[in-house]
């Protein structure tokens, strides 16, 4: 088999058919302006194609310190909200030119420092970044990382604004605020609530927001209505069980994933949503997988927060512009029917 495979075509071989130099060659398979007659250009194009060239990116990269790749590091690949988010990224990167290296950390500092270091040394032109919770609770060594690195980056969802880091991000706190606020008009007062304590991240404001909801209704916020989780599912099945041993009626669950676990154990338990308890969620990821149930949930709007962090590091790679921007997104709360009015 190996010696029926066509032999690879080079410049040089285009060059030798056409009768020209490998400098003309290059010029007119990369469209460039030559004084080099349209027959001739025609011939080479016709020939390229005959023989299936490909432009070896390796040697062009040299050439022209760009390699037209980004990557994207992310924390969790089997999060929806992640994936979904990294789909977006990957198109918008395609219609712009750059192909897409994505890779997972596993929520570990470690990890996001060594593919960091292994992604510059492959030449990436820039990094989109959502950091793990290791990576932001270790702050210093993680800002001592990032000076380090020669090449743009752009942080999404968990972003340090205060420390000069370009990013883009939803307002988490105010997303929680949201979600307490409606269950509260809806006349639920012992409402649980299973977060992620990341002590500055995502899952703290968010905690933050729903506090702040029951305050302003004076509502005392109760330990045992807390419940710790990490964003994946075996944690909100846990969460469940210690709610459903408490006098709650409703919850707001910091991540679609976590809502993931808490229904399964509802629905062991016999509890129906929202007859039985009633939830709202926070990402809106699951819309089109949920048979039978329509999440009332905090939306991230994927393709918007998709677009905007594009939008900033196309802007740092095409201006060179170092002067950092931080956008902060509004979320909004979409209702559904995984509420029930207990109200009079």
């Amino acid at each position: 088999m190996e010696e029926n495979r066509r032999k690879k075509v080079t410049i040089k071989d285009i060059a030798r058919e056409a009768g020209i130099s490998t400098a003309a060659v290059s010029l007119i398979l990369n469209n460039k302006p030559c004084r080099i007659l349209e027959e001739k250009k025609q011939l080479v194009r016709e020939v390229a194609k005959r023989e299936n060239y490909v432009v070896n990116q390796a040697a062009k990269s040299l050439a022209t310190r760009k390699s037209h790749m980004l990557a994207l590091i992310l924390p969790d690949i089997e999060n929806t909200f992640f994936s979904s988010l990294a789909k977006q990224i990957e198109n918008r990167c395609r219609r712009e030119g750059y192909s897409l290296i994505i890779a997972s950390s596993d929520e570990r500092r470690e990890n996001d420092e060594k593919l960091l270091r292994v992604l510059e040394s492959r030449g990436v032109d820039g990094v989109f970044l959502i950091l793990s919770i290791e990576a932001l609770e270790q702050r210093q060594k993680l800002l001592e990382e990032l000076s380090l690195l020669s090449m743009p980056y752009v942080m999404i969802d968990r972003t340090l604004p205060d420390a000069g880091c370009a990013g883009v991000s939803f307002d988490h706190e105010q997303g929680g605020y949201l979600a307490a606020k409606y269950l509260i008009t809806q006349g639920h007062t012992k409402i649980g609530c299973v977060y992620r304590d990341d002590k500055a991240g995502s899952g703290k404001s968010r905690l933050v927001g729903y506090m702040r909801a029951l305050s302003e209704h004076r509502i005392l916020v109760r330990e045992e209505y807390l419940k710790k989780g990490d964003y994946r599912m075996e944690s909100g099945y846990h969460a469940a069980g210690g709610l459903l041993a408490t006098d709650c009626t409703a919850a707001f669950i910091c991540n679609d994933m976590m809502t993931l676990g808490f229904l399964r154990r509802l629905y062991e338990e016999g509890c129906q949503v929202p007859r039985d308890y009633s939830i709202v969620s926070y990402d809106d990821s699951l819309k089109n997988y949920l048979l039978g149930l329509e999440l009332t949930t905090v939306v991230q709007d994927i393709e918007m927060l998709a677009g905007e962090a594009c939008r900033l590091l196309f802007g740092r790679l095409a201006d060179g512009e170092d002067a950092p921007k931080s956008i902060v997104l509004a979320p909004k709360l979409t209702v559904r029917g995984s509420v029930r009015f207990c109200g009079i």
